[in-house]
């Protein structure tokens, strides 16, 4: 009799406690939690759950875990089940716990679907851009819906009440990869239907595109006609405002492509057959430098000042000369200058020829009407914020050269170096137009 009494008082402990358990836990989980994380010590144990996705089974397992770390180490495993099962069924809506099986010290929770699993569906809107930036923005959403909708297969509506930030984190990891820079918004909306729409939306974030600057570098067209083409880039470039810098980074090539296809469309620069070569700096004030060389003409005007020399005058100068491609790679041009110093309106004339071993180098000869002497002749071209040089040696044994740095499109400075005069030294300073 007593063996019995025994027997029936461990059965009345037991449904007591998982009595108690399920009173406690139903109205008042979120309260026992925290009361058990402040009085308990954690146990070296985990949680693992089963019937969920990869991306819900993360934040299921942290809440789980926070519970089963903290439950006070005396009580019985059917104490703990018994906990774990309510909490989970409270905690994580649209499923129900199908199993908890004991796995050493570790608990396996097997969920199931309990709520009906809609047809998921997603759409994805694009912001207003102007083209052709609306047109790159909607190459990088290729494969996205497919890639978001395999998120939610098998989820239920109502996993969405706890796992609606674990879907951002895993949406917001597809996107920046593909869109760094926007921000994606999720609405969830119900259908006609078993069917669900999940509208995905992208805002952009700083920073942001302000200003883009363009730079035309050219030695064969004359700077006072870049204005206009500046003007047409500007224009051009105006659907790159207001984007995100990150985004436009990873689009630098069709940027780039962009102001190319923009300077193509010049009727100077289809006359010049001028090859635009754009290299681009993204950033609040993107840089576009711009290389236009024309493969036809090459038509310069400048002024020039002298310092340090007496008996040298300051004179205005043009040169014009007719480029051909007769062999690749081997760019030959014909050329014919005109200086005159403005003191006395006495012109000199020099006709010559040059070609191009490589970009911006090159080498030739040519004749001067002034010493009637024909004048082997090397040059580095003149670009803005760089240096240059050229020298000249003539068949009568003088030498003539100068280095030099271009401040912008108009200002250059060169130390000039002239044996047919006494004071060989000076400096000019050179106004390019």
């Amino acid at each position: 009799m007593a063996r019995c009494f025994r027997t029936a008082r461990v059965r009345l402990e037991y449904a007591d406690g998982v009595v108690a358990a399920r009173a406690a836990a139903t109205p008042f989980v979120f309260v026992l939690v925290l009361c058990l994380l402040a009085q308990a010590s954690p146990l070296a144990a985990s949680v693992r759950v089963e019937g969920l996705n990869s991306w819900l089974a993360a934040g299921a397992v942290r809440s789980l875990e926070a519970v089963y770390d903290h439950i006070p180490p005396g009580e019985t495993p059917d104490y703990k089940v018994a906990l774990l099962e309510v909490v989970a069924e409270k905690l994580l809506s649209g499923y129900i716990v199908k199993d908890i099986l004991w796995m050493g010290s570790d608990v396996l929770i097997v969920l199931d679907e309990h709520a009906l699993v809609p047809r998921w569906r997603v759409s994805i809107a694009v912001p207003n851009l102007s083209p052709p930036v609306n047109l790159w923005f909607e190459s990088d959403l290729e494969g996205l819906n497919a890639e978001i909708a395999s998120l939610l297969d098998g989820v239920p509506v109502e996993a969405l009440t706890w796992g609606d930030l674990d879907l951002k984190r895993e949406v917001d990891a597809l996107c920046q990869p593909r869109l760094p820079g926007w921000r994606a918004s999720l609405i969830v909306r119900r259908d006609s239907g078993d069917s669900v729409t999940i509208d995905v939306s992208f805002t952009p974030e700083q920073p942001l595109t302000l200003v883009v600057m363009p730079r035309i570098n050219s030695a064969s067209i004359p700077v006072l006609l870049h204005s206009n083409m500046r003007e047409d880039l500007l224009r051009g470039f105006a659907p790159i405002i207001g984007i995100p810098v990150p985004w436009l980074d990873i689009h630098s090539e069709d940027f780039a492509a962009l102001g190319r296809e923009i300077l193509n469309g010049e009727s100077l620069v289809e006359e010049a057959r001028a090859v635009p070569d754009v290299t681009v700096k993204t950033g609040v004030v993107s840089e576009l430098n711009i290389d236009l060389e024309s493969r036809r003409y090459a038509a310069w005007v400048w002024f020039a000042v002298y310092g340090g020399a007496e008996d040298r005058y300051p004179e205005a100068g043009l040169h014009f000369g007719r480029r051909t491609l007769p062999f690749s790679g081997w760019e030959v041009e014909l050329y014919g200058e005109f200086i005159v110093s403005l003191n006395d309106w006495d012109p000199e004339s020099r006709f010559g020829v040059r070609w191009a071993p490589s970009r911006n180098i090159w080498l030739g000869g040519e004749w001067s009407d002034s010493d009637s002497s024909w004048w082997i002749k090397a040059s580095i071209e003149a670009r803005p914020l760089k240096p240059y040089a050229w020298l000249r040696y003539s068949l009568d044994g003088y030498t003539n050269g100068a280095v030099g740095y271009r401040f912008n499109d108009f200002m250059s400075i060169e130390l000039n170096y002239d044996s047919r005069f006494p004071d060989s030294w000076f400096v000019r300073g050179l106004v390019n137009l």
